[in-house]
C-alpha cells in the first residue's frame, strides 16, 4: 500500500495568525516606547532625593489641590526642615503622624520644598508607568507564545499515523464570534474539532470522508485534510458539541472564497467594546485621557488578535 500524499500545507491559518499579531506587536510597541520614554522624568526628582529622614506632619489641605501635607523633619546636618508631601489625592492624615520622607540634602527646606514618600504623586506616577510597560510587556509575550505554539503543535501533527473518518463542517455562531468547527464520527461517537478557516471548507459535504492524522478518541490534537489540503485545528478536541447557534452549510451554499480583507471586515466588529476595556484600564490606572487612549487601542489590537488567534470564520454565513 502506497503511502499517502503529502496534503498542502494550511498557510491561510499562518496568515490569520499574523494578521492579528503584527497590529498587537505594532500598538504594544508604541505603547511601550511612549511609557517608557516618560520614566526617566518621572524619576529624576526621585534620583535626587538620595537622603531619609522621618518626618512629623503639621497640616494637611496645602496646595496644589488640597493635596499637600506639610511635614517637619530633622535633616543630616541636624537641622530642623520643612518640607511638602504632593499626595495623590487628598487623604485624611491626622497632624503628628510621622512618616519617611527621601528628600533632596542640597536642597534648602522650606514650606514650598517638595519632599517624597511612598505612594505620593510622584512615585504613583513611576510605579503606575512600569506597572504599564509589564502590562504591555506580558501581554505581546502571551500573544506571541501562542501563536508560535500554535505553528510549531499543528505542524508536529503531520507525522500522526493517517485514518479516514466521516465528517461533517459545522458554523457556530456564538456572540460575535463564527467558527468553523469539524463534527468528526468515530466508533466511539461523534467528536467536534474548531478549525482555522480554510478555502477547501466551503467544498465538504455533510459526512464526506476526510484524511485525519491522529486519533480523534485519546489525543488532545488532530490534523484533517479535506481536498489535499491542511485544515488546523484552532482548539482542542471535545467530546460535547460547541454551545451556540449552529449551522452545516452544504457545498450549494459556498460564496466565492473569502480573502483577508473580508477576514479583517468580519472581526472588526468585535472591536467595538475596545473602548469599555479602554476605561476599565483608565479607572484601574487612575489616569486621564492618555491611559484611555493607550487601554482603547491595545483593547482593539488585544481583541482582534484573540478573535483570530481562535480561528474566526469570515463567511459568517446568515442566521436561519
Amino acid at each position: 500500500m502506497s503511502p499517502p500524499a503529502t496534503p498542502r500545507p494550511h498557510r491561510r491559518a499562518v496568515s490569520q495568525l499574523l494578521l492579528g499579531l503584527l497590529p498587537l506587536v505594532a500598538v504594544g510597541a508604541v505603547l511601550v516606547g511612549l511609557l517608557a520614554a516618560q520614566l526617566p522624568g518621572a524619576r529624576a526628582p526621585l534620583a535626587d532625593a538620595t537622603a531619609t529622614a522621618v518626618a512629623r506632619v503639621v497640616d494637611v489641605g496645602q496646595p496644589p489641590d488640597d493635596r499637600g501635607v506639610l511635614v517637619t523633619f530633622d535633616g543630616e546636618d541636624g537641622e530642623a526642615r520643612t518640607g511638602r508631601i504632593v499626595l495623590a489625592e487628598p487623604v485624611a492624615v491626622e497632624p503628628g503622624a510621622e512618616v519617611t520622607v527621601r528628600y533632596d540634602p542640597t536642597v534648602a527646606g522650606g514650606p514650598s520644598t517638595t519632599v517624597y514618600a511612598d505612594g505620593d504623586a510622584t512615585t504613583r506616577e513611576v510605579q503606575d508607568l512600569v506597572a504599564g510597560v509589564v502590562v504591555v510587556a506580558v501581554v505581546l509575550l502571551v500573544a506571541a507564545v501562542s501563536t508560535a505554539l500554535v505553528v510549531l503543535t499543528r505542524r508536529r501533527l503531520r507525522q500522526r499515523p493517517v485514518r479516514a473518518l466521516a465528517a461533517t463542517r459545522l458554523v457556530v455562531r456564538r456572540g460575535l464570534l463564527v467558527r468553523s468547527w469539524l463534527e468528526l464520527e468515530t466508533d466511539r461517537g461523534s467528536r467536534w474539532l474548531p478549525v482555522f478557516w480554510a478555502p477547501e471548507l466551503p467544498g465538504l459535504a455533510p459526512g464526506e470522508r476526510v484524511e485525519l492524522r491522529g486519533n480523534p478518541v485519546t489525543d488532545r490534537l488532530v490534523l484533517p485534510v479535506v481536498a489535499g489540503a491542511e485544515v488546523w485545528p484552532s482548539g482542542r478536541l471535545r467530546d460535547q458539541a460547541p454551545r451556540g447557534e449552529q449551522r452545516a452549510p452544504r457545498p450549494t451554499d459556498v460564496a466565492p472564497p473569502a480573502g483577508l480583507a473580508r477576514q479583517v471586515r468580519v472581526d472588526l466588529v468585535a472591536v467595538f467594546v475596545a473602548p469599555l476595556l479602554g476605561l476599565v484600564w483608565a479607572y484601574l490606572d487612575e489616569g486621564g485621557l492618555a491611559s484611555f487612549a493607550g487601554g482603547t487601542a491595545l483593547s482593539a489590537a488585544g481583541v482582534f488578535w484573540f478573535f483570530q488567534r481562535l480561528g474566526s470564520d469570515p463567511e459568517a454565513p446568515a442566521r436561519g
